[in-house]
């Protein structure tokens, strides 16, 4: 069995160190020229709510470049469901909560519950 001398591990251990340094001045490059060759950090699909239906069905809704695109998901297909604009969505809901506001008058005179509904439809029937 041979003994290793000291310049036999500096040796090594600058091999090691040289191959440490390719692997970081690569993995620098990579990062800083990605977006020069179109691959940049910024995500262009987003997964905004997955709904599973059971089994392995599921709703997908993705936003893509300012629309929103419903997506069912079966084991066999992908099928869209729907489209529509991200913004126009936001305003739309925003306007109609604004026209779902209840007043006050309007929530005591609603809050008898479910016994003053069923009477409602008790007499509706009657008549």
């Amino acid at each position: 069995m041979e003994i290793i001398g000291f310049s036999e591990v500096i040796t090594m251990m600058g091999s090691f160190a040289v191959v440490i340094a390719l692997l970081a001045a690569t993995l620098f490059g990579i990062k800083r020229y990605s977006a020069v060759m179109g691959i940049s950090g910024q995500q262009k699909i987003e997964l905004i709510e997955v709904k599973n239906l059971g089994g392995r069905q599921k709703l997908v809704l993705i936003g893509i470049n300012g629309e929103q695109l419903l997506i069912g998901v079966s084991p066999h297909s992908l099928t869209q469901l729907a489209i529509w604009n991200k913004d126009a969505c936001a305003i739309n809901s925003q306007s109609e909560l604004r026209e779902k506001e209840v007043s006050p008058d309007k929530v005591s005179r609603n809050a008898k519950g479910f016994g003053a509904l069923l009477a409602k439809v008790k007499t509706g029937l009657k008549d």
